[in-house]
């Protein structure tokens, strides 16, 4: 699993006692990557570089698979994946698929900027795979973001929760864009329209990948 949020440990930790019996699960976090593209303003070409190098070194030191759970650097993944013989996965793809198969009105939330383009971009791609053309909106909730940078976590997922409750107003499927916000999710009750996160359905999506008779299995 790698990381550049230190907090998605022990998401995905559980997640693996849930659904992935027999498999070992370690970790890598390089806060730095995603903290330079925000310094950046985006990821650039050569974040997302030294990003694919660091996910392909994984394998060097005996990984069987990388899961990059980062949207951000989620470009670095396809890069990687791309020039290795092994498999290494994006998070955020199943959820992408998944939000294209049951809406055409889209809308992503993130609390970082850096966010939004990458996963946007995902989302495209997957509609055209699908044969589709879903409208994509946007909206970055900064609120949210500054709480979580002073470190009041409690009300970073009431804001959250308060930015996910107005979304559900104006489309047919709001997609959290960061692993993180799922934690919000609790707090918001009902709602008439799905809400996508990346953690679970992307776990269970790169296990089925990895099974045998999955896209990666043997």
């Amino acid at each position: 699993m790698f990381h550049t949020a230190p907090a998605l440990v022990a998401v995905f930790d559980g997640l693996a006692t849930e659904f992935g019996a027999g498999i070992a699960l370690k970790h890598t976090v390089r806060e730095d990557l995603l903290k330079s593209a925000i310094e950046c303003g985006s990821a650039t070409p050569e974040i997302i570089a030294a990003a694919a190098e660091a996910m392909l070194a994984e394998f060097r030191l005996g990984a069987d698979a990388v899961i990059c759970t980062c949207s951000t650097i989620g470009a670095a993944a396809d890069v990687a994946n791309s020039t290795s013989g092994k498999p290494v996965l994006r998070i955020d793809r199943p959820m992408a698929r998944e939000s294209v198969r049951t809406a055409s009105r889209i809308l992503v939330l993130a609390t970082l900027g850096t966010t939004i383009a990458p996963t946007a971009a995902l989302i495209e791609a997957e509609a055209r795979v699908a044969g589709r053309q879903p409208d994509i909106d946007s909206v970055v909730l900064d609120r949210a973001r500054q709480l979580f940078l002073s470190g009041n976590i409690d009300s970073y997922l009431d804001a959250v929760a308060q930015g996910i409750a107005a979304a559900t107003l104006d489309a047919d499927v709001v997609v959290l864009a960061q692993a993180s916000m799922a934690a919000a999710l609790p707090l918001v009750g009902k709602t008439e329209v799905p809400i996508l996160t990346s953690p679970r359905i992307g776990f269970i999506g790169a296990l089925r990948d990895l099974e045998p008779g999955g896209a990666w299995g043997a």
